[in-house]
Parts: structure tokens; sequence; C-alpha cells
């Protein structure tokens, strides 16, 4: 940013003793510091308003083309639907969604994991290990 040599560090301090005296210099030291701290709050303020707006706008951008796409998709399944029952050809992409909720007779749930064998106090490691 600001590309300040030490002479240039040394003469603003000069300066700053001579216009402001020794006495009060650590005092408006003191006062100048605040008043650069309340600057970077509100600066790191403002950066991190103006990124939440931004990703505001985003997300409603981006949800804005799914419900988009979803209105598509909807009138593409119904167009479907409606031409499946003149007698058209339709493609699986075209179909609906099945039911998640529909249950499917000929599935059968899974069968349970056999029991792990547990070693007994007895039995040496090479006996457990297959």
């Amino acid at each position: 940013m600001l590309s300040i040599g030490l002479s240039e560090i040394l003469l603003i301090a000069v300066v700053a003793i001579v216009i402001v005296g020794p006495e009060r210099l650590p005092h408006v030291m003191r006062e100048l510091g605040r008043y650069y701290g309340q600057l970077r709050r509100a600066a790191d303020e403002l950066r991190r308003a103006f990124v939440l707006e931004a990703d505001r706008q985003d997300a409603e951008d981006r949800y804005a083309k799914l419900q988009d796409r979803r209105r598509v998709a909807v009138e593409a399944r119904k167009k479907a639907m409606e031409s499946a029952g003149k007698g058209a050809v339709v493609h699986a992409a075209d179909l609906p969604d099945p039911d998640p909720t529909a249950v499917d007779k000929e599935v059968k749930a899974p069968e349970p994991l056999p029991e792990p064998e547990v070693a007994s106090d007895d039995m040496t490691a090479e006996e457990v290990t297959p």
C-alpha cells in the first residue's frame, strides 16, 4: 500500500513532536490508535455486509434457477403422461419419479449378518483368526 521508509517515519515523528509537544504526544497517539481501530472495525463490518449481501443474492439466483428447472421438469412429465395416454412412446427420462412411499411387495428385506465369533479366555489368537 504505502511505501514509507525509515527516513519518512522519522520525519513524521519529529514533526509530530514539534507540533503536538512531547507532553501531549502519548495522549494524541492513543487517540489516533483508537480512531484507527474504529475505522478498521467499520471497514471490516462493511466488507462483511457486502459479502453477506452477495452471498444472499447468489443464493436467490440459484434458487430461482432451481425452481425454473423444477417447473420445466414438471411440465415435461405432465406432457409425457398426457402423450402416454394417447399411445405415444414415453422414454424413462420423461416419466415422473416413483412414489417413495409406495412399497414394492416383491422386495425382500436383507438377511441379517451372522454374529461375530467372540474369543473366550482360553482360546489363543491363532484359534480365533481364520
